[in-house]
């Protein structure tokens, strides 16, 4: 049983949500790449995801009961384990000789890191398992730190525009407008090295702009240093002094026009807490002008226009194409993804 055609990369690992969003006995529907899932948590507090709907009838099993170890399907009351087999067929009479457990609701392998639950989408659902552990994503956080969860938000747009609106440096001062952050009256050359990274590039540790009131906060020495990894994964990991702060934004397709933007923050700033109301809401209206900006372009793309990518400022969005269809062709020929990116340094004006 293979997967509906998906323009969005598949045999990859998606960000599905925060742990948070999990309870222990609980389950709740999330659509991804136009897949209706199934995610849970069980008793034993393992995280687990099916695809939302009873292989018997086809009703979503969300409408069922979770007692924590299996799934009743509210139609004809078949039991599911997490891992998607059949436990029982209550209506099959006694004699029956019927192998139950030959019966299964598709599942998808997740991962809970860092508090963040991962999905991983293959191409094809009759090998879930079958993947390549050198491609699970890379995180700058000591194994035993956690994420906390920032906001989530839907976009108007593909998961590709949605990505290169992402790491799009040239549309900050105009989008980003705010007392907090650089003015389109105030734009000054930035020079910037890049280098390849995991399943994308990054941004070389550097001093952070000086024209950002932001940063300005932090009095302490700073470096950052910006990456980007398939299939939509952006870290700014900040040093102050001997501290960090990473911020992830991750980007996930709900279906063919529309993705999910989910923000996390990590720190070991012991005050940091006291912040966190402030910087949630700054931090919400910052992604809500992003929101906004997209839901005009979904409007200019229902034309179909010819798109254009012009000198430095949009050297990042030809990266993410290269390593995008690199990474299709390597998994079409079955061969290591190798990374097509090369050091270089980039300016534009921000």
């Amino acid at each position: 049983m293979s997967t509906a055609k998906s323009k969005n990369l598949r045999n990859i690992w998606y960000v599905a949500c925060h742990g948070s969003l999990l309870k222990k006995g609980k389950t709740i529907e999330k659509e991804i790449d136009s897949e209706k899932i199934l995610l849970g948590r069980d008793e034993q507090g393992k995280v687990f995801a099916l695809r939302n709907q009873c292989p018997h009838r086809g009703i979503p099993l969300t409408y069922g009961t979770f007692d924590g170890c299996e799934i009743e399907c509210c139609y004809h009351g078949w039991r599911f384990k997490t891992d998607g087999t059949c436990s029982k067929i209550p209506t099959l009479p006694p004699s029956s000789k019927l192998d139950v457990t030959k019966v299964r609701a598709p599942y998808y392998p997740l991962r809970e890191v860092h508090g963040i639950v991962l999905i991983y989408l293959p191409k094809d659902m009759r090998k879930p398992e079958d993947m390549d552990e050198s491609l699970f994503p890379q995180f700058p956080l000591k194994e035993e730190a956690n994420f906390d969860f920032v906001t989530a938000k839907p976009m108007s747009c593909s998961l590709d525009h949605s990505v290169i609106g992402l790491i799009d440096p040239a549309h900050v001062p105009f989008v980003h407008q705010s007392w907090f952050f650089r003015k389109k009256t105030n734009l000054k050359l930035k020079t910037k090295n890049f280098s390849p990274s995991h399943l994308g590039f990054k941004m070389v540790r550097h001093e952070p702009s000086k024209n950002s009131a932001a940063y300005k906060i932090l009095k302490k020495e700073q470096t950052t240093e910006i990456s980007f990894q398939l299939p939509g994964i952006r870290i700014e990991h900040i040093k102050v002094g001997e501290n960090d702060i990473v911020i992830m934004t991750a980007l996930t397709p709900v279906n063919e026009n529309q993705t999910e933007l989910i923000q996390f923050i990590y720190t070991d700033i012991g005050w940091f807490k006291y912040l966190k109301p402030i910087f949630y809401r700054f931090a919400n209206t910052f992604i809500q002008q992003d929101v906004d900006v997209f839901e005009k372009l979904k409007e200019g793309l229902q034309n179909n226009p010819p798109l254009m990518l012009m000198g430095d400022p949009d050297m990042q969005a030809k990266w993410y194409n290269a390593i995008r269809t690199r990474y299709e062709k390597c998994q079409e020929e079955k061969t290591p993804f190798e990374n097509p990116i090369k050091p270089q340094t980039l300016q534009w004006q921000t």
